[in-house]
């Protein structure tokens, strides 16, 4: 029977929403601290950026820090001393290096999907101060829906060129760098069976840590996307019957006590 050791959470609709709202639940904030009294890490697998992680954290206000953050789908970072958090190991560098590359490559397309954005009222391109598109928000899900049928039909796209959905917004990336392959370089660096990974989440930018491959252990809240469920359910994991932090808790009480889904 594989135990916990490495604990993986996405934020928002994970441990925050809901009834609790930004504040932990007492369930997962129990759950957690047992959790760690029993060795085990845990990693905040976030799209945010690392500002608005540690904000959300410290909101949060649960009886334990997360021993790494995982931000924008692609970073990793742990603490540093003084307080700070800094980089761990060359995935960052490598993985800007990536992303600098392709967005520098992708210009006549981003030009695309800035007039895709024009002929849909609605929709927003999300750019950085230097003016090239970070990504996509629209006042529905329904849509956006529609929008990523139509970007994904045109011409020019770069075979690297990938996007995270969550919600109303989509970020664009390079295709090799999500939550799942973070993840996995994490598990890496940590020398972590992926017997011993337990992730969580419940959104599409979570689904590439959740079919089991990077993580043998899955689950999510009751709270979740469609397709979230689906895919848990398909890499024989864990669907809580508890909204947002409670139905985490739900879930690292039922792995912890070693217990299987049913088929």
């Amino acid at each position: 029977m594989a135990s916990i050791r490495l604990l993986s959470t996405d934020f928002d609709g994970t441990l925050v929403g809901g009834k609790w709202g930004e504040a932990c639940a007492p369930t997962l904030a129990r759950e957690l601290l047992a959790l760690m009294e029993e060795g085990a890490l845990w990693a905040v697998n976030t799209g945010r950026s690392l500002e608005s992680a540690l904000d959300g954290i410290h909101r949060l206000g649960a009886p334990v820090l997360p021993d790494y953050i995982l931000t924008s789908e692609r970073h990793i970072h742990h603490p540093g001393g003084e307080g700070g958090w800094i980089d761990y190991g060359d995935w960052n560098k490598i993985c800007q290096q990536h992303h600098d590359l392709l967005f520098s490559q992708s210009g006549d397309f981003f030009e695309q999907i800035r007039k895709l954005a024009e002929r849909n009222p609605g929709v927003t391109v999300l750019e950085n101060c230097e003016d090239v598109p970070e990504g996509l928000m629209a006042t529905s899900e329904e849509l956006l829906d529609a929008v990523m049928l139509e970007l994904n039909t045109l011409p020019g796209r770069h075979d690297d060129f990938n996007y995270q959905r969550s919600d109303i917004y989509v970020r664009f990336c390079h295709r090799r760098y999500d939550k799942g392959s973070t993840l996995a370089e994490l598990g890496r660096l940590l020398d972590m069976p992926t017997a011993d990974i337990l992730a969580v989440g419940d959104h599409q930018n979570d689904l590439a840590m959740l079919h089991g491959c990077v993580a043998s252990m899955v689950a999510c809240p009751w709270n979740a996307h469609l397709s979230v469920k689906e895919t848990v359910l398909s890499a024989k994991g864990y669907v809580s019957s508890m909204e947002a932090g409670e139905g985490t808790a739900d879930a690292i009480s039922f792995y912890r006590k070693g217990k299987i889904p049913r088929e």
